[in-house]
């Protein structure tokens, strides 16, 4: 008997599937966001367009005050493309991205962090992105495996946090391109999850069309 993904498949295109499955092939699977204590929600919702943009599969949410609302007007949509774990503080979101072998790095100022173009990217790196305001506290700065920072040479001291974590990703995914075996792609078992998720969002009413096409068998 053909699996509910089989059977929504049958109603998109072989131009739209081939697009889902290449879209899933490129994603990158050892490099993660973490969204800490982000209190604009439209901070929230542009980061995420750029991991979908990047190839970044998974975000991290910390909460963080507000609503955490995703605007679907700065996103256009591709937070459903996303897979994202919601994390009850920075401790056990910490304690889960290590467990799955990722080293932690945060972007910000102080002693001790590296200029982003000279940081090397090895292995799984999870990239934090602090609040907009006050940047990240003690309780990120002293967990983290290292920091880094985008040197500056204007009058402005400081970068809008999407705009941060933009470069901070094309930097990092750069480096990872350059070098033979760095880049991890999402294993087939959960590759297939994903797929499905995806395939059910192409279809329109996919609940009723999978009760329908059932009907007929």
């Amino acid at each position: 008997m053909p699996s509910d993904r089989q059977l929504l498949q049958s109603c998109l295109t072989p131009d739209r599937l081939r697009r889902l499955e290449a879209v899933l092939a490129a994603r990158v699977a050892n490099v993660t966001v973490v969204l800490e204590n982000l209190h604009k929600d439209y901070n929230i919702s542009a980061i995420m367009r750029s991991c979908e943009a990047f190839g970044i599969q998974e975000v991290n949410v910390v909460p963080q005050p507000g609503e955490g609302r995703i605007f679907r007007s700065v996103t256009q949509g591709c937070h459903g493309w996303l897979t994202v774990h919601r994390h009850r503080d920075v401790a056990s979101c910490f304690r889960t991205l290590r467990g799955r072998g990722f080293r932690i790095l945060a972007g910000v100022l102080g002693e001790g962090a590296v200029p982003l173009a000279e940081m090397e990217f090895p292995g799984r790196v999870a990239l934090v992105f602090s609040n907009e305001l006050n940047g990240a506290g003690g309780e990120v700065t002293d967990k983290v495996d290292g920091s880094f920072i985008i040197p500056l040479a204007g009058f402005s001291q400081s970068l809008n946090v999407s705009v941060a974590a933009g470069i901070a990703l094309n930097r990092i995914l750069e480096w990872k391109g350059q070098r033979a075996g760095e880049i991890e792609r999402i294993p087939a078992g959960e590759a297939a999850k994903i797929l499905e998720k995806w395939v059910r969002r192409s279809v329109k009413r996919s609940d009723a069309v999978l009760k329908e096409l059932r009907s007929r068998r």
